[in-house]
């Protein structure tokens, strides 16, 4: 028995070494049974100490600020900006440092300091002695930069998650709203469903780094457009497209236009799935898939959120992902109460719509069960009866 564990853990390890996700030197048997002594950390533990370095570096923020205030660092931007590069750059060694040890302490000692130097250089581009756009697009490259440096999954999410806002408030500064949605699917599309057909392009050197920073940046696009799917919407129920301009003219958001490249970015992953499972576009399956897309488009125009979450969870069962397929079910049920609830409409009206969708669910389960179980049931209990006269024969 132990014997065929290790033989398939060779295997697997030979099917990354020709990927060129692990080196060749990582193929001995040394690395295979150090590898197995190691403890995998889950993922709720990686985000305890990743909430737990976001609250003491704030502790810290605090402590060296109170230090520093009496120096003449804080007078100056240029002097904000070296105190938080070098405690960037003292993060960075930590977790290269935890990256090698595989140290929890030391991963949430370095994301501490880390996120401290971070909030340094952010405090110091967005005072008012640099211009607006420009402090945002430094901003913006620095993230970027920091995502693909720093070797620690949670840090490279949280950063990819700023340069992403930093790229939505400067497609908004420049009157460009509507582009916000179409591009964040396109990208959770991408990096999600293209991400090993991509990866095969990147020198094998690189390869497995890129594998880290796409998988953040797949996380991170999915989080930002499960966030930006109803932002605009619900500023504008609550009153406060104000907030979103800041220079006194008139704000304009184009729900079709917005809607319309969400649905065109939709469409394109679901040409990516049909492919992976050699299905073609012009079959009636096809057809029913963009159908049913073009109808959650249409809708989602009054129901915010309502393709976006879709396409997250079609993601999600595609790649197997139980972690964004949760998020897209919370998101989805939570978007579906929040437009119940904000409808201008008496509750006997709300309860009516509510019976005519779990209706119209019920109806839908029955059709699968029907149409489709029945004859992959069938198809099976033929194959069983084949396979059994094939071998009496």
């Amino acid at each position: 028995m132990t014997n065929d564990m290790n033989d398939e853990q060779r295997r697997r390890l030979l099917l990354l070494q020709q990927h060129g996700f692990i080196n060749e030197q990582n193929g001995n048997d040394s690395l295979l049974n150090q590898t197995e002594s190691e403890e995998h950390t889950p993922w709720f533990i990686n985000i305890l100490f990743g909430f737990s370095g976001i609250f003491a570096s704030l502790l810290f923020i605090g402590f060296l600020t109170l230090i520093l205030f009496e120096t003449e660092i804080f007078d100056s931007i240029i002097g904000v900006l070296v105190t938080g590069g070098i405690l960037s750059a003292i993060g960075w060694s930590l977790f290269y440092n935890a990256h090698l040890r595989h140290s929890p302490f030391w991963n949430s000692l370095a994301f501490a300091i880390t996120i401290a130097g971070q909030g340094y250089i952010a405090f110091a581009l967005l005072t008012n002695e640099i211009e607006q756009p420009v402090s945002v697009i430094i901003l913006l490259l620095i993230q970027l930069f920091m995502t693909i440096v720093m070797p620690n999954f949670i840090y490279r999410l949280l950063s990819a998650m700023v340069a992403l806002g930093c790229v939505i408030y400067l497609l908004n500064f420049y009157y460009l709203p509507e582009l916000s949605l179409g591009l964040l699917a396109l990208m959770t599309a991408v990096a999600n469903l293209q991400r090993y057909s991509i990866l095969q392009r990147i020198s094998v050197k690189w390869r497995s780094a890129a594998f880290d920073i796409s998988k953040a940046l797949s996380y991170a696009s999915a989080l930002m457009l499960l966030s930006i799917s109803v932002y605009f919407i619900a500023a504008e129920y609550g009153g406060s497209f104000d907030s979103l301009d800041s220079y006194g003219d008139t704000f304009s958001y184009n729900y079709y236009l917005a809607q319309g490249l969400l649905t065109l970015a939709s469409l394109y992953a679901a040409l990516l799935i049909l492919k992976r499972y050699q299905v073609k576009l012009l079959s009636a399956a096809g057809f029913i898939i963009v159908f049913a897309i073009a109808i959650l488009g249409i809708m989602s125009i009054y129901v915010s959120g309502l393709l976006t979450t879709s396409l997250i969870i079609v993601i999600a069962v595609a790649n197997s992902q139980r972690v964004l397929l949760g998020l897209g079910i919370t998101a989805l049920v939570g978007y579906i109460f929040w437009y119940y609830y904000q409808l201008d409409t008496s509750l006997l009206v709300k309860s009516a719509s509510m019976l005519s969708i779990g209706i119209g669910l019920l109806l839908m389960r029955w059709l699968l069960i029907k149409r489709y179980f029945s004859i992959s049931k069938g198809s099976g209990e033929a194959l069983t009866v084949a396979n059994e006269k094939e071998r009496l024969s």
